[in-house]
């Protein structure tokens, strides 16, 4: 199997759907991602799309299958 045919069963773009189960592993590792990539912003970064330091690390602090209700909706 080629990268790019994995890259599309991976994200659910391919041939293969993805399975409920796996759909909500997948998003609680982008939502993981997510989090990670906030947190290593500056302040001035993060005061540019209106997010504190405080806001960033309350998120952090969330578990990984904690996401926002507008994610679970998607579909």
């Amino acid at each position: 199997m080629s990268t790019t045919s994995l890259a599309r069963v991976v994200t659910g773009h391919g041939i293969i759907p993805r399975t409920r189960w796996l759909e909500r592993l997948l998003t609680m590792f982008d939502v993981r991602r997510t989090r990670i990539d906030l947190s290593r912003l500056t302040d001035a970064q993060l005061d540019d799309i209106g997010l504190t330091r405080d806001a960033v690390e309350q998120e952090l602090a969330r578990a990984a299958w904690d996401i926002p209700a507008g994610w679970r909706a998607r579909r």
